[in-house]
């Protein structure tokens, strides 16, 4: 079977667990890293995108091409969706941030947002949508935009005091 058309499980192996891996779909101990063109369909804002990777580092089964996606796995396929829709990348994201001289519950509070969410767009757990991004590059480049939203005191127009 070829890698493109193998069949794929997701787990959660530890990146420390050695290899070889028992498949979860034949049961052998064959499941080894391997690289592999893979094309994923992905529903982000509402929408249905077509992701191909050309290189995908992802453990695959040497006995019946099971691809078993992994963390690692899944932050490629993410990493080259925020490529193909121009999103900032979570590097990006804390950048901006550190250069604003922000942490990630001050820049959460300013947003809108919980902290969470801040950590994980950084970290690249969660990807954000065309319109939040769109708001963080307004946030990030426009002095007047961040002014508007936290305003000449300090204070978030949510009520809430915020240290600038």
């Amino acid at each position: 079977m070829t890698p493109e058309k193998a069949k794929t499980t997701e787990v959660s192996h530890s990146r420390a667990k050695p290899f070889p891996w028992r498949c979860p779909e034949c049961g052998k101990k064959e499941v080894r890293p391997a690289t592999v063109a893979h094309t994923s369909r992905i529903k982000h804002d509402g929408r249905l995108y077509t992701v191909e990777i050309p290189g995908l580092r992802v453990p695959c089964c040497g006995a019946c091409g099971e691809l078993v996606f992994d963390n690692d796995a899944d932050e490629q396929i993410a990493q080259v969706l925020r490529e193909q829709l121009g999103l900032l990348s979570g590097e990006q994201i804390r950048m901006n941030r550190v250069e604003l001289g922000l942490s990630q519950r001050i820049l959460a509070e300013h947003l809108g947002v919980a902290v969470e969410t801040i950590s994980r767009w950084e970290n690249g757990v969660l990807t954000q949508t065309r319109a939040m991004d769109r708001y963080l590059r307004v946030y990030f480049g426009v002095p007047a935009a961040r002014t508007a939203l936290v305003g000449e005191s300090g204070t978030s127009r949510l009520g809430v005091h915020v240290e600038t």
